[in-house]
């Protein structure tokens, strides 16, 4: 029995050696290869509609997180441009800056939450894993700055997320981060309320014969993008958005009023932005494997 035992140890010890050596390998093959790694200014070259969405939606966190914010425009802004405009250049600049520190700062509050305790990043040849996850992971893959240490995740307590990015609206991943349940029933993943934040908002009250017809109570409303620090601020923005509604719509304006809301953070736009991110980078075709 004491010789099983010793056997026994002696495997789990063998195993744990061997998982700490490829786990320090892997990662150093990939980088000695012939391929230089690609920097998270290279990944950021191409800025997804997913990203821009961000801007749109939770205004005031990106302008806190991107001091450059104002020089990305939107794509309404850049439509009235003439062409060889110079903004064109500087707001695609400013753009791929916002999304390079915005994913090197989620991946950073990624690891910092213990998300690659329960979901790995590393679909493996075995069990059928490429008929639920996607196809099976390379090294060509990992060979990036945001790779660094490779993140393959020690359980599957969720699902993997290798190829996550751009599966599913920002929308969900909003929901999933506050209240995981309403849209995973079951689901064992805590929320993060931290990557939230109070404040004030512009609201808009439905039409009431929309109302009516709908059955819907009349005090229904749905917010307007922006949460602000302190109702003043978000008075303001009710005044700037009461004055872009033309004379025709006088009786939209008298359904705009201010009260408490809540949106994402820098620290929540960071998260969205890496995890709508993943899967979604491959070195260009034309260089060598």
């Amino acid at each position: 029995m004491d010789r099983f035992a010793n056997i026994i140890a002696f495997a789990g010890l063998g195993c744990f050696a061997l998982a700490f050596a490829l786990s320090g390998l892997y990662p150093y093959l990939i980088t000695a290869s012939t391929r230089p790694e690609a920097s998270i200014a290279e990944l950021a070259q191409d800025v997804p509609a997913t990203f821009h969405e961000l801007k749109e939606r939770f205004p005031v966190a990106f302008a806190a997180a991107h001091a450059e914010s104002d020089a990305a425009l939107t794509a309404r802004e850049l439509a009235g441009m003439q062409d060889g405009d110079p903004r064109h250049d500087a707001s695609e600049a400013a753009w791929q800056a916002a999304y390079a520190r915005a994913l090197q700062h989620g991946r950073d509050r990624y690891v910092a939450e213990g998300c690659w305790h329960c979901h790995s990043q590393y679909v493996r040849p075995v069990s059928n894993e490429s008929v639920r996850f996607g196809p099976v992971s390379t090294w060509v893959q990992d060979h990036n700055a945001l790779q660094r240490p490779v993140l393959w995740g020690t359980r599957r307590v969720g699902p993997d997320l290798t190829y996550e990015g751009r599966l599913r609206s920002n929308d969900w991943h909003v929901a999933h981060f506050l209240k995981p349940k309403a849209v995973t029933p079951g689901s064992v993943m805590p929320p993060f309320p931290w990557f939230f934040r109070d404040g004030w908002q512009v609201h808009r009250r439905i039409d009431p014969e929309v109302a009516e017809r709908t059955g819907l109570s009349a005090d229904t409303s749905y917010p307007l993008p922006g949460v602000y620090d302190t109702q003043a601020e978000a008075e303001s923005a009710l005044g700037r958005a009461q004055q872009e509604l033309p004379s025709s719509l006088a009786a939209e304006r008298e359904r705009l009023f201010v009260t408490e809301g809540n949106g994402l953070n820098q620290d929540g736009l960071a998260m969205l932005a890496y995890i709508q991110w993943l899967g979604t980078w491959m070195p260009p075709e034309n260089e060598p494997e």
